[in-house]
């Protein structure tokens, strides 16, 4: 969110990649206070019904909001990592290529903890 409200303030907001950026990164600070909560309300209801980690014994409801969870914790983390990205496009070529290598490293090694655990 910090990261969304200085582009907000500090670029002219009229140029195609400040636009791409500031929406890619509202759509990651949307979803990772998306995947906060539900997190939170996970733990709330795991304890609550004194449940564990069988997920066959959880109720639909809560697997919905585990894997609502999860899907917004994967989709918001990869959206930082587009806006970090093609943020230093929004200065110059230069530094977009030096902020988007460590994204796309960044990506790299998420997809390679993520994956698995969808199997």
């Amino acid at each position: 969110m910090t990261f969304l409200s200085v582009l907000l303030t500090a670029l002219d907001g009229t140029e195609k990649v400040v636009v791409r950026a500031v929406g890619i990164m509202a759509i990651a600070a949307v979803l990772l206070v998306v995947a906060t909560l539900g997190a939170t309300l996970l733990v709330i209801g795991v304890q609550q019904l004194g449940l564990s980690f069988n997920f066959n014994g959880w109720p639909s409801s809560l697997l919905r909001t585990k894997w609502i969870t999860e899907f917004s914790f994967f989709v918001g983390i990869l959206s930082l990592f587009g806006g970090i990205g093609i943020s230093g496009f929004c200065k110059n070529r230069t530094l977009g290529f030096v902020t988007s290598i460590p994204a796309l490293f960044g990506l790299s090694l998420l997809l390679l903890i993520f994956i698995p655990t969808f199997n």
